[in-house]
């Protein structure tokens, strides 16, 4: 396993804490975010990553974010 992979397993990890300390439930890379959650929850969940993550999330880039594999491929994009 390479540093790169490495890197996204533990960032992994990371999204999926935040996200479930968030909505205080369990969740896995591919769950989508919007099955499960209200518009409320979704801003609280993009809060959460932009300040853990040190990432800005636009607007037009919300729309993109469904599952916790999409934030970890945003972030990993925005760093």
């Amino acid at each position: 396993m390479d540093n790169e992979d490495k890197y996204r397993k533990e960032l992994e990890k990371n999204v999926i804490e935040v996200i479930e300390e968030c909505l205080e439930q369990t969740v896995e890379l591919d769950t989508c975010l919007r099955d499960i959650c209200n518009n409320l929850d979704m801003m609280e969940i993009f809060m959460a990553v932009e300040e853990e993550f040190e990432v800005e999330i636009s607007p037009a880039d919300e729309e993109m974010l469904e599952t916790p594999a999409d934030f970890v491929r945003f972030i990993m994009e925005n760093e």
